[in-house]
């Protein structure tokens, strides 16, 4: 039987940008009323995640940094990537020791700590060539009661240690590398899945095309672009060793159909939005039928607002989100946050001396103002999509997230 793993929250100490530690968490810290738990996962007696949680800022104040970060400690803890192949790379940047503190959930009712210290490798070649190692790591382990208190939830003692980097047998020690987690261990003994996480950062500045469809479903282009008739995504044998991507284009009103092998070609008949829109709704698609938690930064970045809030409301939306998949997104549109269920699931990021990070729900805010007032941030007025293209795309993403999980319920 296989378990579930589930991100909580991260402390983050000794980053040269950061206050002295900032934290970053999914769980909720407000009252739970059991009437409105439609954009919440319930974990175990009075705890639950946020599906959706934003990081709001100006430019400069550590929204992309925090998430790179994140995203990286649970690369390499949760999936099993070394350093170098992680979001780390490009957030540390200097000699400085930075220590994380990870929370995780598991499904077979035990909650985790992991901290980790990770600064420039010892070995003089790699220091020279900005590598990083893992100078320590500790993980402990205790059992998730309902008995205990919400504010005991992520404090763990020194009985609860359950492996200690230092400490480790001489074979194990052997075959760690020094860029590596020992949480993998962790994974494999109590069968967890792998933590799904997906990365679209990369959307930020550049377009990028991601896509596993066939072909991009009529009902995305309808509500994107509707002058589009098809995009379609081939395979292209050659000479039954290279397999390339062929792609087709073709608008309502021209007989012409584009065709290339290079993406960069079609993007150049596409607006910015449209391009972004489909390789987002992809990653969405993913991301709501594995579970897992999607990254996405700027996320009103090329696009009509609407659509972005169509994004957003798919985590709220109970019928479409059946796997409690996770999404956190950083934005500048301040108005979003009037949509926003709830003031836990908001954090403000700003930078005086150094970057801190506050919940919303942490602040003496009144409750009458709008989040969007408090803000007092500029928003870019827009006409919305047809409202039968959103019911349509609503409807497909139903359908076909009911779908994957009755075949994979079927191949149980």
């Amino acid at each position: 039987m296989t378990n579930k793993l589930r991100f909580l929250a991260i402390n983050i100490k000794g980053y040269p940008l950061f206050e002295d530690n900032l934290h970053f968490s999914l769980l909720t810290n407000s009252r739970v009323s059991k009437n409105h738990t439609e954009s919440l996962m319930h974990l175990f007696g009075a705890n639950y995640t946020n599906n959706v949680t934003t990081i709001v800022g100006k430019n400069a104040t550590g929204k992309t940094t925090i998430m790179k970060l994140t995203m990286g400690i649970l690369s390499l803890l949760s999936i099993g990537r070394s350093i170098k192949e992680t979001k780390l790379k490009e957030a540390l940047f200097d000699d400085s020791t930075v220590t994380f503190d990870v929370y995780f959930y598991g499904s077979n009712n035990f909650l985790y700590q992991d901290t980790i210290v990770i600064g420039k490798s010892s070995d003089e070649v790699d220091s020279d060539l900005n590598e990083y190692e893992v100078k320590s790591e500790k993980i402990y382990r205790k059992k998730a009661r309902i008995s205990e208190a919400k504010k005991n939830l992520l404090k763990f003692s020194k009985n609860d240690l359950i492996m200690d980097r230092n400490n480790l047998n001489t074979d194990v020690a052997a075959v760690l590398a020094s860029d590596d987690s020992m949480f993998r261990t962790v994974m494999r003994s109590n069968n967890y899945e792998t933590l799904k996480v997906a990365d679209n950062t990369i959307f930020t500045n550049t377009n990028f095309f991601i896509s596993n469809f066939g072909s991009v479903p009529s009902e995305v282009l309808q509500y994107l672009d509707s002058s589009i008739e098809y995009l379609k995504i081939e395979s292209a044998n050659n000479n039954n060793t290279n397999q390339q991507i062929f792609y087709r284009l073709k608008f309502k009103n021209s007989n012409q159909e584009i065709t290339d092998r290079n993406f960069a070609t079609i993007e150049y008949y596409l607006s910015s939005g449209t391009a972004k829109g489909i390789s987002l709704y992809t990653q969405i698609l993913s991301t709501l039928k594995n579970g897992g938690i999607i990254f996405v930064d700027e996320i009103e970045n090329h696009f009509n607002h609407a659509i972005a809030r169509t994004f957003i409301n798919y985590f709220k939306d109970p019928a479409i989100n059946i796997n409690n998949a996770k999404l956190v997104f950083t934005t500048h549109y301040s108005e979003f946050l009037d949509d926003i269920d709830r003031n836990d699931q908001i954090f403000i990021a700003r930078r005086l001396k150094n970057i801190s990070l506050t919940r919303y729900s942490n602040t003496k805010i009144r409750n009458d103002l709008l989040r969007s007032e408090v803000f007092m941030s500029n928003s870019i007025q827009g006409t919305a999509p047809e409202y039968s293209a959103y019911i349509a795309l609503k409807k497909t993403t139903i359908k076909s997230i009911k779908e994957f999980n009755q075949q994979r319920e079927e191949q149980k």
